[in-house]
């Protein structure tokens, strides 16, 4: 797996590749608050099939941020396809993981037929109420404190994301369902959010400015939405997928090779 960076303008953009050029391109679009490292397990399953490019979003990772002070969904969107453009690719698909997925859906619905396929990984399906309620509570702006204080806050982020949902309300009644406590994977995602800790927050904005079911319905291409037990919104997608004009569903574990698996034979009975 190689790291690399592009320029777009005035953005550097950091990704991961993985996969040979010539096999089919599949652009890989990572969860907030995290940055493309969170995808080299699923990049490592799908290598030997795919040619996986896997861009730090714009504000996370080590990518540069938008050039917006409050950026849209769909200039998250038009940043994906500004990237595609640069790189040169034709004949991609998409796969996104909750905000990658959210990105994916509106590039779908802004800019139709820039991708041939879909595969979405976890959507944030919220009424307007608890739209507003996130972009309060959810992700806080967070600055360089004196006192240190954003590392101890970063962590504790995280922790909590890992055995509540939303995070913020710490009760038995949003304890996750199989949330687990992985201090390899929390210390992970802490770095991610301290590297990117003035600008972690606009992806997470975007998403919860979004009516995603709206987006949905506009979003043509055709699509495989994933569906587990393993997460706070991998379950429940029936509207989503009521939505979307053209998608099936495929039910794993959550774990990479599965989910690598209904990936490849979705991709692969397209071409049939």
């Amino acid at each position: 797996m190689d790291r690399t960076f592009t320029r777009i303008g005035a953005r550097l953009v950091h990704m991961r590749v993985a996969g040979k050029p010539d096999n089919p391109a599949l652009i890989m679009l990572h969860a907030s608050p995290a940055s493309s490292i969170a995808l080299v397990g699923l990049m490592r399953a799908l290598a030997d099939d795919f040619y996986l490019i896997a861009p730090d979003t714009p504000g996370n990772g080590q990518s540069d941020p938008m050039l917006e002070d409050s950026p849209t969904m769909a200039d998250y969107a038009a940043a994906v396809q500004a990237l595609v453009e640069t790189l040169g690719l034709s004949d991609i698909a998409v796969y996104g993981t909750h905000t990658g997925a959210h990105i994916a859906i509106e590039w779908a619905k802004t800019m139709p037929g820039k991708f041939r396929a879909m595969i979405l990984d976890g959507v944030a399906l919220l009424d307007a109420q608890m739209r507003q309620e996130f972009l309060e509570n959810y992700a806080p702006p967070q600055t360089p404190q004196p006192d240190g204080a954003q590392f101890h806050w970063a962590w504790q982020f995280m922790r909590d994301q890992m055995i509540f949902f939303p995070h913020y309300k710490k009760d038995l009644d949003h304890l996750r369902p199989g949330g687990t406590f992985d201090a390899q994977v929390l210390h992970m995602l802490t770095l991610d959010v301290l590297n990117a800790l003035e600008t972690y927050h606009l992806p997470y904005e975007a998403v919860f400015r979004q009516d995603v079911l709206a987006s949905a319905q506009q979003a043509a291409a055709p699509t495989l939405v994933l569906t587990s037990d393993d997460g706070p919104i991998e379950s429940g997608m029936e509207p989503l997928v009521a939505a979307l004009p053209t998608a099936q569903t495929a039910q794993t574990s959550g774990a990479d090779a599965q989910k690598a698996a209904a990936i490849a034979k979705f991709l692969s009975d397209l071409k049939d």
